[in-house]
C-alpha cells in the first residue's frame, strides 16, 4: 500500500513549488491521481511534463503504486 502524502513530497520535492493533489482511486492504496500544477511545466509538452512527475516515483511505479492517472498543467 502506497501512502498519499508519500506520493506527494515526492513530487514536491522534484517540482520545487508546485501544487500536488493527490487521491486515492480506489480505496486500495494502489491507484491514485495526481493532480500537478507547476511552473516548470511551462513550454514543457505533456509528455515531457508526465515523465516530470513520474520520475520520483519510478522505484514504485508499476509495483507499491500500480497507476497514476495525471493531469498536469503550468498554470
Amino acid at each position: 500500500m502506497m501512502d498519499p502524502v508519500d506520493i506527494r513530497r515526492r513530487i514536491e520535492a522534484a517540482l520545487p513549488g508546485s501544487r500536488v493533489t493527490i487521491r486515492d482511486l480506489t480505496g486500495g492504496g494502489d491507484h491514485f491521481e495526481a493532480v500537478v500544477v507547476s511552473e516548470l511545466f511551462s513550454g514543457k509538452s505533456l509528455i515531457e511534463q508526465h515523465r516530470m512527475v513520474y520520475a520520483p516515483l519510478r522505484d514504485v511505479l508499476g509495483g507499491v503504486l500500480h497507476a497514476l492517472a495525471l493531469r498536469t498543467s503550468a498554470s
